[in-house]
């Protein structure tokens, strides 16, 4: 089965270019979700990447993201589970964290039953000799991205989340899942953690070369509009 198609949002949605560079987008992140996380088993819910996924939307915005249009795109996506990935800009790590909760207070008031949120960026503050502090780095994706699953599926260093089966109730989280972040830092330390860098290094450049040509064309039709916010440029 193919998996859904990423709804492309934002204001350079309907440009020529954004349907060829929406699926570059997808398959670069279902590489980092396919070949860090699932293959690492660093989500304990994780099964399948492309229902794992849910709703992956593209916000093809060159500026500074817009809260009221990304909320829009969340509650267009019509599924529990939902990555909104910001493939045009790099933010500093800490202002697309101030970003991620004022979205976080947006959904709140949007939503009957807003979402548990997860920041993911390629920036973010981490140490692979900490367990707590690994999760940071481990949620150095190639591009900055929110995670937005039902309260309830998550738990404390998850780093990705799942979409269960039609009809499958959310799982429960035991006890003995309360610290993902120890678990993985103990399935890593014995000589894996460098080579999973590696990886992900490896992936981010597979995403700045096959990003590099759409988003030359997508960019060149904002030329001679206003600058954008420079500190949300990547």
């Amino acid at each position: 089965m193919a998996p859904p198609a990423p709804l492309i949002c934002g204001p350079l949605a309907g440009h020529p270019a954004a349907a060829r560079f929406a699926p570059e987008v997808h398959r670069v992140h279902r590489r980092y979700a396919a070949e860090v996380v699932a293959a690492n088993g660093l989500c304990p819910f994780l099964r399948d990447v492309d229902t794992g996924f849910g709703a992956f939307v593209a916000m093809l915005d060159p500026g500074e993201p817009d809260l009221d249009a990304v909320v829009g795109a969340i509650r267009a996506a019509g599924n529990p589970v939902i990555h909104v990935v910001f493939p045009l800009i790099r933010p500093p790590s800490s202002i697309f964290e101030r970003f991620a909760g004022r979205l976080a207070q947006a959904l709140k008031k949007a939503l009957p039953d807003p979402p548990v949120m997860a920041t993911f960026h390629p920036d973010l503050a981490g140490d692979p000799v900490d367990p707590h502090r690994l999760v940071g780095v481990l949620r150095r994706a190639p591009d900055p991205f929110i995670q937005l699953i039902p309260e309830g599926m998550h738990e404390g260093g998850t780093v990705f989340a799942p979409l269960p089966a039609r009809g499958e109730p959310i799982p429960s989280i035991g006890p003995e899942r309360l610290d993902s972040a120890h678990c993985n830092f103990a399935k890593l330390k014995d000589g894996r953690i460098e080579p999973l860098l590696a990886l992900m290094a490896e992936i981010r450049a597979d995403r700045d070369r096959s990003y590099a040509p759409l988003v030359a064309e997508l960019m060149a039709s904002t030329m001679g509009a206003p600058p954008p916010n420079p500190r949300a440029q990547g």
